[in-house]
């Protein structure tokens, strides 16, 4: 399930903070000093992690001129509006064929520039790969929305 992959992710990342934190001599420890300090050390970091929720030490920070009003050539009466929240979420709105068709509204997460958007709630991709190029979003299969 999607929390027990957010829990395995801090964990995970909770553990490499660790190492990283010790220097080059967590990587020589002894069985004995591992014993004592490892799993000390790992689970005060992954009590940090899940308490703050946050694994997003390591990505990048949403490019806020990410955030704004697109087109999509695939979709000519709609539109998609593109907010970066303050965690650094992103949320998609939008409607295929405006003002008749249905608004929807989809999660994505952004690293920098780049986004991974899931359309699954919309019968599409869940990890749909796109990058801000300054002026647009583009897709892997040529589509570009042009930021308006």
């Amino acid at each position: 399930t999607k929390s027990r992959h957010m829990v395995v992710t801090r964990v995970f990342y909770a553990v490499l903070a660790v190492l990283l934190l010790s220097g080059g001599s967590a990587l020589k420890l002894t069985r004995s000093r591992f014993l004592w300090k490892g799993p000390a050390a790992a689970a005060a970091a992954a009590a940090t992690f899940a308490a703050t929720g946050s694994t997003r030490a390591w990505a990048a920070a949403p490019n806020k001129l990410i955030a704004g009003d697109y087109s999509d050539p695939n979709h000519p009466k709609g539109y998609r509006k593109i907010s970066v929240q303050s965690g650094g979420e992103v949320v998609i709105e939008g409607n295929d064929n405006a003002p008749s068709g249905k608004a929807w509204s989809i999660a994505a997460q952004a690293d920098g520039d780049s986004l991974l958007i899931d359309f699954s709630s919309k019968g599409g991709p869940k990890d749909l790969p796109g990058k801000f190029d300054g002026s647009g979003i583009v897709f892997p299969d040529g589509n570009r929305w042009p930021k308006k």
